[in-house]
């Protein structure tokens, strides 16, 4: 893990892939209780609350993580 700043101060945390996904998997046991894994068989299944602001933000971190950009504001 690498950590840098933005122009305007932000820290941002570079992080590889391992990094990513153990990240990931806390982020996704937190709000929702499951797995990663869990989350994302129900969620391409659209067994999820999209209503619930948890799911897209998960969603989009898994998005993240899939396309290589593991950048992590701080």
């Amino acid at each position: 893990m690498t950590q840098t700043e933005t122009p305007a101060g932000t820290p941002v945390l570079d992080l590889d892939a391992q990094e990513y996904a153990r990240f990931l998997e806390g982020e996704v046991r937190a709000r929702m209780g499951v797995s990663v894994a869990v989350f994302t068989e129900r969620y391409l299944a659209g067994t999820l609350d999209e209503a619930d602001p948890d799911v897209p933000m998960l969603a989009g971190l898994l998005w993240i993580g899939q396309n290589g950009d593991r950048r992590v504001a701080a």
